[in-house]
């Protein structure tokens, strides 16, 4: 059986009551939102997981079960979503606890930029390599979430926490009519 690694689903994917949230934000994000954005949240990524113990190796699209994911979606359901993933290897000598605690406050950040569908990430293989990604309403929101200050401090730790990482972005696309994800490295 392969590997399930953490998936972290979101209650909400914009702000409701946060310090800070002004009326404007959340009336646009709430218009930006769709059905279908809704429907992916509740409906089909709570069933997500890896298909593969090496999906830290494997392509993307090669390592979770999408397919079994967009059946969930109404058939004539269709939607393009933001992938952003990293891949890693990390020092022998990090400091996990703190690479946890930047992960969680830069997640927690990121939920109430809003937007945000699923982050979920696997744990370390014995070579300490790692994958973990995020799953946008879009690529406005991910870019947004990169600009908040708990995410800067959590990316400058990448150069001495780790001794590779690579970020892939994806376009999750899911046409009407169809049954299956599209996945497009862009």
């Amino acid at each position: 059986m392969a590997a399930r690694g953490n998936s972290i689903q979101n209650d909400t994917i914009g702000p409701a009551g946060w310090t800070g949230e002004s009326t404007v934000d959340r009336e646009a994000l709430e218009k930006s939102l769709r059905p279908v954005d809704r429907q992916l949240l509740a409906d089909a990524l709570p069933h997500f997981h890896v298909i593969t113990d090496d999906y830290v190796h494997v392509a993307l699209r090669d390592a979770f079960n999408w397919n079994e994911v967009a059946r969930r979606l109404d058939e004539q359901s269709e939607g393009e979503w933001f992938i952003v993933a990293f891949r890693s290897v990390r020092r022998a000598d990090a400091d996990h606890k703190l690479l946890y605690e930047a992960d969680s406050k830069a997640h927690q950040e990121a939920i109430h930029s809003g937007g945000l569908l699923q982050y979920w990430y696997g744990d370390l293989n014995h070579h300490r390599e790692c994958l973990a990604m995020c799953i946008w309403v879009n690529r406005d929101y991910a870019l947004n979430a990169t600009r908040k200050p708990l995410h800067i401090q959590a990316a400058r730790l990448a150069s001495s926490m780790y001794e590779t990482y690579k970020l892939e972005r994806y376009l999750l696309v899911k046409k009407a009519g169809k049954l299956v994800f599209e996945i497009i490295e862009v």
